[in-house]
């Protein structure tokens, strides 16, 4: 298994663990109203933001090069969860903002 797998599987588990409690202050601070469908698009982009940390750290020290190319292959890492996150937050928006318009 490659050492990119390892480190996403690692910061996934970790991501969709304190996920839940990041997505749960989110709800509790401005209610979400677009449904089940916004609920979890709001939950895995904030699972996948979550995430980015660990997946960075662990992705550094599995590869076993020198400092500097091991710290440009955990941040590669850390943008594509970023972009996963991206990607999922603007599905979030997508089913959210004719549920807050109908609000409004």
């Amino acid at each position: 298994m490659p050492n990119w797998l390892i480190a996403l599987l690692i910061g996934g588990a970790f991501g969709l663990i304190v996920g839940v409690f990041a997505a749960r202050q989110s709800a509790k601070e401005k209610p979400i109203r677009g449904g089940v469908l916004a609920k979890l698009f709001h939950y895995l982009g904030a699972s996948a933001f979550v995430a980015v940390a660990p997946t960075v750290l662990v992705g550094s020290y599995l590869y076993k090069l020198h400092f500097f190319p091991r710290l440009l292959r955990g941040i590669g890492l850390g943008f594509g969860l970023l972009a996963v996150a991206a990607v999922c937050l603007i599905l979030y928006a997508v089913f959210e903002a004719p549920a807050a318009r109908e609000q409004s």
